[in-house]
């Protein structure tokens, strides 16, 4: 046989009383009249068939079956009140979204370690990184957030995260097996093992690029070279002890400061080259201080 259901708010004027020994506090806390929840608790007795307080002697006390059914419903109400109170919260006050975009390397080796200390310092928000590897890629016009390596543009509001800074590294036991300490000369690049990154972008240095800003000769013919199609591959190689790679300061400093890479010379710089972090919406509430953070991490 099927019966009805009780309500949710006799159930409710119930467990409080129950809890609070008085309908007199659970009214208080329900917001209602010690007879509005006198009359709950009569509906809900007369649904289940049974009384579940007794009520001689002036006192209010669970009968045997009333403390039964309480130990066995109040855990639910619980979990019932704590589902509404979570979807309510999610509801009403979504977590606000900043997107962060930048190159695939600055991406993978300068925003992902930092991230979960980003996420902390602002616990509100959600994060979306998003991978672009070309200046006049449409989606770092639209990220909230947008890190772009090359030179000055004058037109662009943009705060310098970093001057570029390039310069040869290699693991330390590479860096021994061939003898090398503080500055290349052009007879040892001239044996070392180059590595090389598939790049068609003029914005970066290649070898025979940085040869030319560091005033040395390169005579590897392109037909010997290994290109790898991207820069972490690059640097998993130089880390693996298979060469000397080119170094951008801020994509290598975690592995100089952890030994695992280290730095020789010469270095080179290009005038108004580097990290250039602009936002969609400079008075924003919410974006300015992730950029302010961005600036002291990374700067």
């Amino acid at each position: 046989m099927c019966y009805p259901p009780p309500s949710m708010k006799s159930l409710i004027a119930f467990e409080a009383t129950a809890r609070l020994g008085s309908m007199t506090a659970a009214a208080d806390e329900e917001r209602a009249t010690q007879p509005t929840i006198s009359q709950r608790i009569r509906a809900l007795e007369e649904t289940l068939g049974l009384p579940l307080f007794d009520r001689q002697g002036g006192r209010l006390v669970l009968t045997p079956l009333g403390e039964r059914f309480y130990r066995e419903m109040a855990p639910n109400l619980k979990a019932i009140r704590e589902a509404c109170e979570r979807v309510i919260h999610q509801g009403a006050r979504p977590s606000p979204s900043v997107s962060i975009a930048a190159g695939a390397g600055f991406t993978h080796l300068c925003l992902l370690p930092l991230l979960p200390t980003l996420k902390q310092a602002f616990p509100t928000l959600t994060f979306k990184l998003v991978t672009v590897d070309r200046a006049d890629d449409p989606e770092l016009q639209a990220a909230d957030i947008a890190i772009r390596f090359g030179p000055y543009i004058p037109q662009e509001e943009a705060v310098l995260l970093a001057k570029e800074a390039v310069f040869p590294v290699c693991s330390p036991d590479y860096a021994h097996s061939q003898g090398l300490t503080g500055t290349l000369t052009t007879a040892q690049l001239s044996r070392l093992a180059l590595l090389h990154q598939d790049i068609k972008d003029p914005r970066w240095l290649d070898w025979a690029q940085w040869c030319q800003q560091a005033g040395m000769g390169l005579t590897t013919p392109r037909d010997e070279v290994f290109a790898y199609h991207n820069y972490a591959l690059l640097l998993n190689a130089a880390l693996a002890h298979q060469g000397v790679a080119l170094g951008w300061s801020p994509l290598v400093k975690e592995y100089l400061a952890s030994g695992q890479l280290v730095a020789l010379s010469p270095c080179v710089t290009r005038d108004d080259y580097g990290y250039w972090l602009s936002v969609k919406h400079h008075r924003s509430a919410v974006i300015a201080p992730v950029s302010d953070w961005l600036i002291k991490a990374i700067g």
